[in-house]
């Protein structure tokens, strides 16, 4: 695969993730953009790496659908900082999303696990 091709994908795959992500953290505390893309890239171990631009999108989608709400914060004299926060209704969609995630995640590995042991098989390797 051509690597422009590979980092679309990869891109596209990441975009998916993005509401799960938000969600996830949101889960234990309110946080403002820059601090969504800090934690994103923090307790992945550097795996999900994302811009406060591709952010933005996903977090205007959660909000429109109920799921987070924000509220804007006076951060010293002029600067005002808007926090997200978790909404019963996205609770409720992040154990959904959860779940979704884990089912797919879990029938991945066992479609590779099954590549592996076959491709051991024709090599007579373990």
């Amino acid at each position: 695969m051509k690597q422009e091709k590979q980092e679309n994908f990869q891109g596209s795959f990441r975009r998916g993730l993005m509401p799960l992500v938000i969600l996830s953290l949101l889960k234990n505390e309110d946080m403002y953009g820059y601090q969504l893309v800090q934690e994103t890239e923090r307790r992945s171990g550097g795996a999900i790496v994302t811009q406060e631009g591709s952010l933005y999108p996903v977090l205007y989608k959660l909000l429109d659908g109920g799921f987070i709400s924000d509220r804007r914060v006076l951060v010293g004299k002029r600067m005002t900082r808007v926090y997200y926060h978790l909404e019963a209704t996205g609770k409720a969609y992040l154990e959904e999303l959860t779940r979704s995630y884990h089912a797919i995640t879990d029938g991945m590995f066992l479609l590779m696990e099954d590549g592996a042991r076959r491709k051991q098989a024709k090599t007579g390797t373990n």
